[in-house]
């Protein structure tokens, strides 16, 4: 649209020029300008100067998205993966507590115990989980993925050919889709 204007202004200044017989200028000519002259080199100055101040503006608009955008990409990760230490400092505490479970008692007492203990972890896996943090699912007889398991050790196994898990040593833990801790376990040779 602005285009157009400055069309129509410069046709009416050829029509100006027309009318009051203005020759055009030559390059070496220094003479002193005419008044409709210095009124075109004025315009075709503003002109220009407009022309780069929509740049700069267009410019720094875009600039100015960008810098929502990533802002929104920034805070969305933090909300998301903002938990992850708090996730990672807990986990080892977690996983004492089943490996006491899993030393199960036949003493009365010790398993009022170890059902308190139980209910706590529950407790903490729904928290845990409702802030995206989950068990990675590992099963003795799976296919190692590097993605998700830590092997420690290898060891000789008839059960199980090459590269399965023979032993899940520590259980693994996941953030939404980031692997936060690396399920440990022996493998097949």
């Amino acid at each position: 649209m602005n285009n157009d204007r400055n069309k129509e202004i410069l046709n009416l200044f050829d029509e100006v020029k027309k009318e009051l017989n203005v020759e055009p200028r030559k390059e070496d000519d220094t003479s002193e300008l005419k008044p409709v002259e210095k009124l075109e080199l004025e315009f075709a100055n503003l002109v220009d100067q407009v022309s780069k101040l929509e740049e700069a503006r267009l410019i720094a608009v875009a600039d100015n998205q960008n810098t929502v955008k990533r802002f929104q990409n920034e805070s969305m990760l933090v909300r998301k993966y903002g938990g992850e230490r708090l996730a990672t400092d807990l986990i080892p505490a977690i996983d004492m507590f089943r490996g006491v479970l899993k030393n199960g008692s036949e003493n009365p007492e010790i398993k009022n115990y170890l059902m308190g203990f139980e209910m706590i972890i529950n407790q903490i896996d729904q928290a845990l989980a409702n802030s995206g943090v989950n068990m990675i699912v590992t099963k003795i007889g799976d296919d190692l993925n590097p993605e998700i398991h830590n092997a420690i050790e290898q060891v000789d196994s008839e059960e199980f050919g090459t590269g399965k898990i023979v032993s899940i040593i520590s259980n693994g833990y996941k953030l939404h889709d980031r692997v936060i801790k690396h399920a440990a376990v022996k493998v097949a040779k």
